[in-house]
């Protein structure tokens, strides 16, 4: 596939790295092993899409089997994170978490954050190409803003 480069497959990595954080730092607050599944394989999913640019840019190999499971991990994953928070309702310091993320500049982040999630989203429905190589560049530069400002956001919230 032409224009999948090494380059884009270590830009695809900074939202993986970013987000795997975030997860980290949120399930050591949260201590919920159900999180921490769910993060895991959400953070294994943006891995295994990752390794899919690697080869493909270094080898020239589309290994699609690393790709293909990327949506149906992240979908469970986050699932498991939500039912976490579910379940997990009444655990939370919700007043604490309310002023932690509220506060600046940790709110502009979230907010930028919350905004371009809900931007990939459409981007993805209706623009994304898997195959292209410009439509791939697009969708992980929104995300890896994305996701660094969730990270610093969360940072921010102390």
């Amino acid at each position: 596939m032409e224009g999948f480069t090494l380059g884009l497959a270590l830009v695809d990595a900074i939202p993986v790295l970013s987000f795997g954080v975030s997860m980290v730092i949120i399930a050591g607050r949260f201590n919920s092993p159900l999180f921490m599944l769910g993060a895991a394989l959400s953070v294994l999913a943006g891995c295994c899409k990752v390794a899919w640019k690697l080869i493909l840019g270094i080898a020239g190999k589309d290994l699609r089997w690393l790709s293909k499971p990327f949506v149906p991990m992240q979908v469970t994953g986050f699932g498991l994170m939500l039912g976490s928070f579910i379940t997990g309702f009444g655990r939370i310091d919700w007043a604490g978490v309310l002023a932690a993320v509220t506060g600046l500049p940790s709110l502009l982040f979230f907010a930028v954050w919350i905004g371009l999630m809900f931007f990939m989203g459409w981007y993805r429905k209706n623009k994304f190409s898997h195959d292209d190589a410009k439509s791939n560049w697009t969708a992980q530069i929104i995300n890896a803003v994305g996701q660094t400002c969730l990270l610093l956001g969360i940072l921010l919230a102390g």
